[in-house]
């Protein structure tokens, strides 16, 4: 964020509190640059239909069809719990 001239706090869930403003992905859509937050994790969005994020899994940076990694974090940690708009 900070290449793009945005500050942004260390910790996934400080950013969901206060990063961007939130946006419901059914009536805003999603584009590239949204964030989608999980408890204790975050990905951007680089289309509406794929997932930019750090995997566990993989450990590393990683491109996922969004609702592979929508269906797959909440088998182990629950739907996403906001989407911001930065």
């Amino acid at each position: 964020l900070a290449m793009i001239g945005k500050s942004a706090p260390r910790d996934s869930d400080q950013q969901a509190a206060g990063l961007g403003r939130i946006i419901d992905p059914e009536s805003d859509g999603l584009r590239r640059g949204d964030l989608v937050f999980w408890k204790g994790h975050v990905g951007f969005i680089e289309d509406p239909e794929t997932l930019l994020h750090a995997s566990g899994g993989t450990m590393d940076v990683t491109r996922e069809p969004l609702r592979d990694a929508i269906d797959r974090i909440a088998r182990l940690y629950g739907l996403p719990t906001c989407y911001r708009r930065p």
